[in-house]
């Protein structure tokens, strides 16, 4: 079933945080990880497979870092975890009876509808969710 990682979730706050940048800016990898609260050697290994995926891209150098390799309308959750979680959606059936297939087959396509929302939707339900936290003194 769906569960998701660390790996997936430190993935998804990268991805985020990289989204709030604007004007397509670089950030490095300290900085993501500063923001996102993600120590820093595990953050290169997942921008490394999200680059692999073609979600990021990085430029070298003093100036260099990390940005989005495309609009963040384009880039939807369910890509960002399956790129991190592998089969995100996919069952282990190792029965050979078919009988529980279609069930299997319709949770895949449940999992796939869930995570179907756009990083920016992503980022708008959170800006959203924040405004109606109530700290009381």
């Amino acid at each position: 079933m769906a569960i998701i990682s660390t790996k997936g979730a430190y993935g998804l706050t990268a991805i985020v945080i990289l989204a709030k940048e604007e004007n397509d800016k670089l950030l490095q990898i300290k900085d993501i990880a500063a923001k996102g609260d993600i120590p820093q050697n595990y953050l290169e290994q997942i921008l490394v497979l999200l680059k692999k995926s073609g979600l990021v891209e990085s430029v070298r150098g003093a100036n260099g870092g990390y940005k989005l390799s495309r609009d963040k309308n384009s880039i939807s959750v369910y890509e960002v975890l399956n790129s991190l979680e592998c089969c995100m959606a996919q069952t282990d059936n190792k029965s050979n009876d078919n009988m529980l297939q279609a069930f299997w087959e319709d949770t895949q396509e449940k999992v796939k509808e869930i995570f179907q929302l756009s990083i920016k939707e992503l980022e708008e339900f959170l800006e959203k969710d924040s405004k109606n936290i109530t700290y009381h003194i």
